[in-house]
């Protein structure tokens, strides 16, 4: 039978410490270092770190955004059921599941996820937009941005995983962000999903709550 540690604080101990000196990342007050260890102890990946991009102020941008209380909007149950909301004074935001959208987008032929974007404009104004797995979602929010038809986020947090749009969605984000006039959060190439981009939402919770790792 394998030996094996049954302590859930040792177990988390033990491979924070490993993330820690495979990635050599060693100053535990770095806000940026407690961001990319929660990833990573999340998604079980340590190559997602070269390709994570945090723009200069997304993470003070973030902080104050919880500080405010400010909305915190998800593309997808997945992401919001990922989130530490026993941390968070106020219920996150997913419409894509609610029959109006749902509707919507039977009757123009498009994503429940552009939609529910376009149900989003209450809501955005200095938001934290979670991306986690509709690629669509993240095209249609930048499109708005762009033609000033949505609030500008205090952040966008915008990792869905896939190929094709998905990449290219995540690649025009960081490189058009401070035209788009957002601090974002990305992973560029194929990888993400819900887990990763509620890992990094929590990394913020945590944060702001003095939790380090």
């Amino acid at each position: 039978m394998i030996k094996y540690e049954r302590d859930p604080k040792l177990i988390q101990k033990a491979s924070i410490k490993s993330i820690r000196e495979t990635l050599q990342l060693d100053d535990v007050k770095s806000h940026e270092q407690q961001l990319l260890v929660r990833m990573v102890y999340a998604y079980g990946d340590t190559n997602i770190v070269p390709d994570t991009h945090i723009s200069d102020t997304a993470i003070e941008s973030g902080l104050l955004a919880l500080k405010k209380n400010a909305n915190i909007i998800c593309d997808s149950k997945m992401v919001m059921e990922g989130l530490k909301q026993q941390y968070l004074s106020k219920e996150p935001i997913c419409l894509i599941d609610r029959p109006k959208v749902i509707s919507q987008a039977k009757a123009n032929k498009i994503t429940r996820a552009m939609v529910s974007v376009d149900n989003w404009k209450r809501y955005a104004e200095g938001s934290i937009v979670l991306i986690g797995n509709e690629e669509t979602a993240l095209l249609r929010l930048m499109e708005l941005l762009e033609q000033d038809k949505i609030g500008k986020p205090a952040l966008i947090i915008g990792i869905p995983r896939g190929y094709l749009n998905t990449v290219k969605a995540k690649q025009y984000l960081w490189d058009n962000h401070k035209q788009l006039g957002t601090p974002c959060m990305t992973v560029s190439g194929t990888k993400g999903g819900s887990t990763l981009t509620a890992a990094a939402m929590n990394g913020l919770i945590y944060l702001q709550e003095g939790v380090l790792l």
